[in-house]
């Protein structure tokens, strides 16, 4: 099988590496010489780490056999299936569609690599928007194992099947959207955590090293809310945000992020975010203090509540959330678990008391309030998200 993969950056080398690993021919495009000669460097040099751990048994010159470059889009005349990997900007990625809609096989498959963008306002770009879908890897693609598939409203559901397959045969655990929307399942609940822990700040019912603390000592995650979105970037964070609320997505006001990115302030990337690091790019886990007032269940509640939407509206199930939250952000536990687990009356009395505060976001959803009042509260009754015996 031959995939052709467009834009060599982080994600485009990374999934380029991934689907080589896996056997497959590699088409390599980029818009230079000078990128994707980088791009080699970086896979030789991640393939060599894995082969001295003794994750692949081939050796980085094997792999790399299969990785074939090109400036030219003519070197995926043969591509069974492209992907697209370049920036977040929705007129470079039709651009790029365009291109591989020309030169491609007209019964191949098109998918893009977008963290937020819905598939259909890629796809439409194209002459077989049945044939385009959304093939979302995590940072660092040769080691994640996350990849969410995102059909659009025009995407044939074989197209669907063939991308959970291939994403399978990369090794990879994908998690199948019934329905686009923006943000999918990952960078939804992702936001909502960026937005009430902004909300506490911003009201001072708390300082962004409590609100941290919570979230690590408290919940035992693997960073704290505001040392994550340092860790992504908040300039990422920032258009994230305008991309899901643009599109419909229910507005938390929050302004610290973005004045961050306008003070040039963008994470562990330029050196200082809303912790300071050693220098740009260098990331060292911030030390907090070991005791929070702030209660678990505040942090999580809009997230919980975000999840019972998707639940809602039936474009992922309990388990899709909590895999995608364990894989994609390294939760100990899924978000829905941890939610059953502190209990759904607690997390619904957060909502209750923050709504009425004017925030409108935090409406709590008719999901979570169904199942509170039947007395379905988590583990303490047997039964929340999960069932427990």
């Amino acid at each position: 099988m031959q995939i052709a993969v467009v834009g060599s950056g982080t994600m485009g080398h990374g999934i380029a590496e991934v689907a080589a690993m896996a056997g497959m021919e590699v088409k390599l495009i980029d818009i230079s010489w000078d990128i994707l000669n980088k791009a080699k460097e970086r896979m030789y040099d991640s393939l060599k780490r894995l082969h001295e751990r003794g994750t692949i048994k081939e050796t980085p010159d094997s792999v790399l056999s299969r990785v074939e470059m090109s400036t030219s889009y003519e070197i995926a005349r043969q591509s069974d299936f492209a992907i697209e990997a370049v920036p977040e900007i929705l007129d470079l990625k039709r651009k790029v569609f365009q291109e591989l809609d020309k030169v491609v096989p007209k019964d191949s498959i098109l998918a893009t690599n977008t963290s937020s963008i819905p598939i259909s306002d890629i796809g439409e770009i194209t002459s077989r928007k049945e044939r385009v879908i959304g093939m979302h890897f995590f940072n660092p693609p040769p080691l994640m194992k996350l990849v969410e598939v995102i059909p659009s409203k025009y995407t044939d559901p074989d197209v669907t099947n063939f991308t959970v397959d291939l994403a399978k045969k990369m090794g990879k655990t994908p998690v199948r959207l019934r329905v686009e929307v923006p943000g999918f399942v990952s960078n939804r609940i992702f936001l909502r955590l960026l937005q009430e822990a902004c909300r506490e700040v911003e009201s001072r019912e708390a300082t962004v090293e409590e609100v941290d603390s919570s979230a690590r000592n408290k919940l035992k995650l693997p960073m704290g809310v505001f040392e994550l979105a340092d860790y992504v970037g908040l300039d990422v964070v920032v258009d994230l945000w305008k991309v899901i609320v643009e599109r419909g997505g229910t507005d938390v006001k929050c302004s610290s992020y973005k004045e961050k990115v306008e003070r040039k302030e963008l994470g562990v990337k330029s050196g200082k975010g809303f912790y300071a690091y050693p220098s740009p790019g260098k990331y060292s886990k911030v030390q907090l203090p070991p005791e929070s007032k702030v209660p678990p269940e505040r942090i999580i509640s809009l997230a919980v509540n975000e999840g019972a939407w998707l639940i809602e509206n039936n474009i992922v199930n309990a388990q899709e959330i909590d895999t995608v939250m364990k894989l994609g952000f390294n939760f100990p536990k899924g978000l829905l678990e941890m939610a059953d687990e502190i209990g759904l009356d607690k997390i619904l009395n957060q909502l209750r008391e923050i709504s009425d505060m004017g925030y409108q976001a935090y409406l709590p959803n008719p999901v979570l309030v169904k199942m509170v009042s039947s007395g379905e509260i988590g583990v303490r009754s047997g039964k929340g998200f999960y069932v427990y015996k």
